[in-house]
């Protein structure tokens, strides 16, 4: 139940900040000109900061589970890089 109210709250802000925030703005980026709604263009903008964190955050998971996993292997092996076992 919590969910779900949490949920229509955030649908309620994103739609009071689209109704605030429509105006039309232009973009300009080297050769290209971009006119869109302002709450389009943050909701982009933030959606691909959105995929960027997500992108990097599955990076460094999987970069610390097989890290992780190299070092079990070790310990079943009886072997470490530092020569210890502990």
């Amino acid at each position: 139940m919590f969910i779900l109210l949490f949920a229509v709250l955030i649908v309620a802000a994103a739609v009071i900040f689209s109704y605030q925030n429509s105006e039309v703005v232009t973009l300009s980026f080297a050769v290209w000109n971009f006119t869109a709604s302002l709450a389009i263009v943050v909701f982009l903008a933030v959606l691909s900061g959105m995929v960027i964190m997500g992108l990097l955050w599955s990076f460094t998971s999987l970069k610390k589970s097989m890290k992780k996993g190299t070092k079990s292997r070790e310990l079943a092996a009886g072997t470490s890089k530092s020569g210890d076992l502990s």
